[in-house]
């Protein structure tokens, strides 16, 4: 249960009342506070340690903002994750929002969760893009609000598509064939331009990992105890949802929960008292990216809160200038 101080905490249930606070005068909790205390219910409801990493992506982002999942994750998540150890739990939860990134630096973090903890759940409050999808879809379960999405996870080169590139290739090849040799000089500076035989062995091997990895993980974790004849053919079907371009046509389209959990993916919408403290998460979370430099932060109730700034990683002083401010 939680604490009185806990149950008559400042609650947001709407964007309008994280503005609301903020245009107070004089206010004496920090934004900080305020998070950590979101988390805390959360723990109480769970019954586990909450992990953090969060990241801007849905407005007003730099081009050059480091955003998205990368190798230098690999620190956050160990401070997370050494911070919780002392407790003992061998399950914890992940509360995700990121719009992608990078397949190892995901495959590094889903090694690194796994060697500490036997069952890991993803929390979505709002959006889990791309290689963020991926790494939901290495847990034992995902829960997500009703308004969040997962999205497929088919990989892109410089914000196109690997499947993309790859079928301007193979539709050149085929005007080719089919109009003969003589028409070849008016494709080579296109080819040229956008295509190389090295880009396309990438994007091949690129949407080859992202399979083999999702295929892994589901066996392992989320089918676990799954001893069903047709698990195979039902694995393969699901990764095949989740990585094609052709299916989705956009690598931002939202998944359907409906057809992911037809092919027994342990995937729900959070209870009703879950439901808006994760929506809470999601206010107090992009509210302090709106108004602060941050655009990725790792936190959790242990006193872990630190990010990074634009191309910058800094630690988050907790003086008390700073718990005021952030």
């Amino acid at each position: 249960m939680p604490s009185p101080s806990q149950q008559n905490r400042i609650k947001f249930k709407s964007t309008q009342d994280f503005y609301t606070f903020i245009r107070k005068p004089n206010n004496t909790v920090s934004l900080l506070t305020l998070r950590e205390n979101c988390y805390k219910d959360i723990e109480d409801i769970r019954g586990r340690p909450l992990l953090v990493y969060a990241t801007k992506f849905l407005e007003n982002v730099s081009p050059n903002s480091q955003n998205f999942i990368d190798l230098p994750d690999i620190d956050g998540f160990t401070d997370l994750i050494n911070s919780v150890k002392v407790k003992n739990s061998d399950s914890v939860d992940v509360l995700l929002q990121s719009p992608g990134g990078k397949s190892d630096a995901t495959e590094r973090l889903v090694g690194l969760l796994r060697r500490h903890f036997k069952q890991v759940d993803f929390l979505i409050p709002h959006s889990a893009y791309s290689a963020a999808t991926m790494l939901a879809l290495s847990g034992n379960n995902i829960i997500l609000h009703p308004s969040a999405v997962l999205t497929p996870i088919d990989p892109q080169f410089k914000d196109i598509p690997a499947r993309v590139i790859k079928k301007g290739f193979e539709k050149i090849k085929e005007k080719i064939s089919k109009e003969g040799p003589k028409t070849l000089p008016a494709y080579i500076p296109l080819i040229e331009k956008s295509i190389s035989l090295e880009l396309l062995e990438m994007c091949e091997d690129s949407e080859k990992l992202s399979e083999v990895l999702i295929s892994s993980w589901l066996k392992q974790y989320m089918f676990e105890k799954n001893e069903e004849k047709d698990l195979d053919e039902k694995i393969e079907k699901a990764v095949k949802y989740v990585s094609s371009y052709e299916e989705h046509l956009m690598h931002s389209r939202p998944l359907s929960i409906k057809k992911l959990k037809s092919f027994g993916l342990k995937i729900e919408y959070a209870d009703p008292s879950l439901e808006e403290l994760l929506w809470e998460a999601h206010i107090l979370i992009n509210g302090f990216f709106k108004i602060s430099p941050f655009v990725k932060l790792y936190e959790n109730t242990t006193g872990i809160s630190w990010g990074k700034t634009g191309v910058q990683i800094l630690k988050k002083q907790e003086s008390q200038k700073d718990r005021k401010n952030f």
